[in-house]
């Protein structure tokens, strides 16, 4: 008898990470390449089958077979059919795609789509540090704010997959203009580019730093840096207070590039949202550094596929 595997994707705008899970979340392979973003819908189709054919191969030398394929992808994925309903920067052509017609017709396997934040929130809470936790908030910071929630086993998806933007609660009324188009998003305060962008405007130079460059100033000891990051900590725990208040979570998990590099982050995110919420809100509230790191899309998009074909979602 072949051990049922699950092929788990995890899509940027650069590259694609994919692995093999076992039912219960372990991975026992993974592996990532090019996403060919930049070339648009049919390269980006193509490196994800690429990623998939090298995960049955890998699958079939263990004895096993893939019993579904997970994908996390940037933008909004529409909850009853995987399709992307509006247009995603950095991925072109991406939008009215259907991706899990191109899996099953490809590969006569069941396969779901989910935004990334959503596939890190079920990574997180399927077999990470949210395992467990009856309302779980996922939040990701790195280039942007991702957000995720988790209530009692089921992903908050809202009516047409657009929950839990965490990076676009509104925070100052008459704000900085976000990259999404709106002003004063929590995003353009707490969101690596927002962060370098106001390194660049209180160094007075006309071109924003690369997150990179900032994380390593503030790492190397640069006081300025290390004051706009610790800013942007603090405005991310502030814009969180109305996620705490809406949904009461037991456990929040944080994760992504920046709080990995930079433990000081995390510690400022949690002081500022217990200081700003209501008593009842944190009363037996958990925050915990997200436990599988760069893995958890993967992870949460094998995790969503499993749990489809063990509910009997055929995909």
């Amino acid at each position: 008898m072949t051990v049922p595997l699950f092929t788990g994707l995890d899509l940027g705008g650069t590259e694609v990470k994919v692995g093999l899970c076992s039912a219960t979340g372990e991975v026992v392979w993974s592996d990532r390449r090019p996403s060919g973003a930049h070339l648009g819908q049919q390269a980006i189709l193509q490196a994800l089958a690429e990623a998939v054919d090298a995960a049955l191969l890998e699958a079939k030398s263990r004895g096993g077979s893939v019993a579904a394929i997970g994908l996390g992808t940037p933008g909004v994925v529409d909850p009853s059919s995987g399709i992307i309903l509006y247009p995603v920067a950095n991925l072109g052509g991406w939008h009215g795609t259907d991706i899990v017609g191109f899996f099953r017709d490809r590969y006569q396997v069941p396969a779901v789509v989910e935004n990334d934040a959503n596939s890190a929130a079920w990574g997180e809470y399927a077999t990470g540090a949210g395992k467990g936790a009856r309302v779980l908030l996922a939040a990701t910071v790195g280039t942007g704010i991702g957000g995720g929630a988790v209530i009692d086993g089921e992903l908050l998806r809202g009516t047409s997959g657009g929950a839990m933007e965490l990076g676009h609660i509104l925070l100052e009324r008459s704000g900085l203009p976000c990259n999404c188009g709106l002003v004063g998003c929590v995003e353009a305060y707490a969101g690596g580019w927002g962060m370098a962008a106001e390194w660049a405007r209180r160094r007075s130079i006309e071109d924003p730093p690369t997150v990179s460059e900032l994380i390593g100033a503030g790492l190397d000891g640069d006081e300025l840096a290390n004051e706009v990051l610790d800013d942007g900590a603090r405005a991310l725990g502030s814009g969180m207070m109305s996620a705490l208040h809406l949904l009461n979570p037991d456990v929040v998990v944080i994760g992504g590039g920046i709080i990995d590099a930079r433990p000081r982050h995390l510690e400022l995110i949690e002081q500022t949202l217990r200081s700003k919420v209501l008593p009842k809100a944190v009363a037996s509230l958990k925050v915990v550094k997200a436990q599988h790191g760069n893995r958890a899309g993967l992870i949460g998009a094998a995790m969503c596929a499993q749990k489809a074909v063990r509910e009997g979602n055929r995909g």
